[in-house]
Parts: structure tokens; C-alpha cells; sequence
């Protein structure tokens, strides 16, 4: 078994990784087939003061990486890096002297290109097997479109369309982790249109001010991003912090039909929803909610439980155990990095936009 050092107990690091992995560990215990080592540890300057995460014995709270390394050893734990990206090198760096190899890394993997190229030196020179946080790709429901794009049943992709909305104000207002709209929501929908559609280059990208009463916050009201992949495939990724609703929905326009996909929007419920229609050509859609020998979705109104955070630590945790976890995975998270690298200094050289909307 592999234990975990979860590293940043923000959001992500608390209420996703660490609550996910004891969820995992007890999940894998019952079925005899054991695959997390508890209690995890939870590594934050601020640990002292943050609430109890979980039950007894299975997470330690620790302040400093020199007080994680009495409870964990380099040699049987993965590492989960979920600080701010802007802290993410200095931080790898410093895990790689202590002899730490196997990192999962939350989106992006880089804060920029300079940042990224350095992070690849290290990874070879390291040996480190890096895997990049991508449950959004590794899901049921991104498997699902998946095959519906490698199947043909529908045609040619021609379009993708990501709408990632949320209200966000109160985050925003409290922390600094993300300096723009684009390093948010946007990472997870740009690897998506990677997977589904290939390498793409950047058309345009632009962010827009969040207004909360008499104040504004630069650049983190929501983005814009346009992409040509080499296939043919235009996508538009589109997030807007400040809407009075959640969406986190994938439009996929093939030549013959489309397919919609509906992430689960928190960890509220975990059921994914994917509607495909089918344009009328003569011939007879599958039934409601019925896969193909395949595994292509039909004609219809699917839904489907979708748990992606465990299923993917899941995976990585697998991977790990057989040494090659991030062999596919980083380099597609590279190269959404980089896209997203250019997008932000495409909009930074665009003119200032004080408000926007989808």
C-alpha cells in the first residue's frame, strides 16, 4: 500500500484529495484489495487552525514538510501537490531532494512556460513519476464521448462547446491563489478538448473583471478561450465566476448529430448525464440509455454514476504501485499547460475588459 502526503489543504487539498483518498482507502479495505496506507498526512502552514478533516487515525495534520517526513517515508508514499501554482516548482524541487518520487500535481502542472520547461528538466532528472490531476479526461462520461469520436456513429467532431459556470465571489474575494479566470475552471476543460479532439493551437483568449458591489476584482469575472485543433476541430471554452448558477456541461457538434455531457456539479451527487441525438437519416436510434457492444452510447438520455476524483486516485494509485502512473498523463497535461500559457499572455496584451458574460 501507498501512503498519502497531501500537501495544501485548501479546497482542493482538504476538501477533495484528503476527504476522496479515506473514502478510497475504506472503499479498497472492504473489498480485500487494499490500496491506501491511512492515516494520510495533510501538510499546511495554517494546519493548527483548520478543522478536523475526518474521523480519528486516518488523517495527521502537520505544519512543515520536516514534520510530514516523521510520518510518512519518501519511498512508500505518493505526494499530492495542491498549492497554488505560482508555489508549485520550489515545492517539487524540494520534494525531490527528500526522495519523493511519485507526485500527483494539481491543474495546471505550471504557472508558465519557463516554470514548465524546468519542471520537465526536473522530472528526468529526478526520475519522478508525475501525474497531473485529470479526472475530467479519465471519467465515465469523457469515456463516453470518447468512443462516440472514435466510433464514427455520429461523424466527424466538427465542434466543442464547454461552458464551466459558478458563482465564485467569496473565494475570490478571500485568497490570491489564482491570479485569472483562466487558471480556475479553464485547465480542466482544456485538457478535455486535448483528449477528445487532438493538439490544437490558440485563436483567441480573453478574461473580464468579477464586480461584487463596489468592488472589482481584475481579470477573475470569467474567460474566454478559442482553439483550431490540427484535426479541423474549433472549441470554445467559455467560465463564468460571477453567473447565479452551476453548469459544467460539454457540447460535442459531430456531422451527424450532437452529444451533450453534464459533469456532476459537485460532491453533492455524483451522476453524470449525457444526451445524444441523433440527426434523422433513416435509421433506427439505439434505445434510451443503451451501450453498444463497443460501449458508444445510443440515441437518448443517459444517466450514470460517475464518481471521477476516486476513480482517477484510484488509477493513479494502481499506476504508481506498477511504476509507470504518469507515462500517458503528463504529456497531454504539458500541453495544455503550454496552451494555457498562451492564453494568458494573449490576454494580457488585450485590451482591459471591465465586464463580461457568457
Amino acid at each position: 500500500m501507498l501512503q498519502p502526503l497531501v500537501v495544501g489543504l485548501g479546497r482542493s487539498g482538504s476538501g477533495l484529495h484528503l476527504r476522496t483518498l479515506v473514502r478510497l482507502a475504506r472503499r479498497t479495505a472492504a473489498t480485500g484489495d487494499p490500496l491506501v496506507a491511512l492515516p494520510a498526512v495533510g501538510c499546511d502552514p495554517r494546519a493548527d487552525a483548520l478543522p478536523t478533516m475526518s474521523a480519528p487515525g486516518e488523517v495527521t495534520a502537520v505544519t512543515t514538510l520536516e514534520q510530514a517526513l516523521r510520518h510518512v517515508d519518501p519511498a512508500t508514499a505518493v505526494v499530492h501537490v495542491c498549492t497554488p501554482p505560482r508555489l508549485r516548482y520550489d515545492l517539487l524541487a524540494e520534494l525531490a531532494g527528500h526522495g519523493f518520487r511519485r507526485i500527483i500535481v494539481e491543474k495546471p502542472v505550471a504557472a508558465s512556460a519557463d516554470e514548465l520547461d524546468a519542471l520537465i528538466r526536473l522530472r528526468q532528472e529526478a526520475g519522478l513519476d508525475l501525474v497531473a490531476v485529470a479526472h475530467w479526461t479519465t471519467s465515465r462520461l469523457a469515456g463516453r464521448l470518447r468512443r462516440l469520436v472514435d466510433g464514427g456513429r455520429l461523424g466527424s467532431l466538427r465542434r466543442i462547446t464547454v461552458d464551466q459556470h459558478k458563482p465564485r465571489f467569496l473565494r475570490s474575494l478571500t485568497t490570491d491563489g489564482h491570479p485569472t479566470a483562466l487558471d480556475v475552471e479553464i485547465p480542466h476543460s482544456l485538457a478535455l478538448a486535448l483528449d477528445l479532439a487532438g493538439p490544437a493551437e490558440l485563436r483567441a483568449a480573453h478574461c473580464w473583471d468579477l464586480r461584487c458591489e463596489d468592488r472589482g476584482l481584475p481579470r477573475l469575472g470569467g474567460a474566454h478561450v478559442e482553439l483550431e485543433h490540427s484535426s479541423g476541430v474549433l472549441t470554445l471554452l467559455r467560465s463564468d465566476l460571477g453567473a447565479p448558477v452551476r453548469q459544467r456541461s460539454v457540447v460535442c457538434e459531430f456531422e451527424g448529430g450532437t452529444a451533450t455531457a453534464h459533469f456532476p456539479l459537485s460532491e453533492d451527487d455524483d451522476h453524470a448525464q449525457l444526451v445524444v441525438a441523433a440527426f434523422d437519416r433513416g435509421t433506427t436510434p439505439l434505445p434510451v440509455g443503451v451501450l453498444d457492444a463497443d460501449g458508444v452510447p445510443g440515441s437518448g438520455h443517459h444517466v450514470f454514476r460517475d464518481d471521477a476524483l476516486t476513480d482517477f486516485l484510484d488509477s493513479a494509485y494502481r499506476g504508481f504501485a506498477s511504476q509507470a502512473a504518469g507515462a500517458g498523463n503528463f504529456p497531454l497535461a504539458c500541453a495544455a499547460a503550454r496552451l494555457l500559457c498562451a492564453a494568458r499572455e494573449h490576454s494580457a496584451a488585450a485590451p482591459h475588459a471591465g465586464a463580461g458574460s457568457r
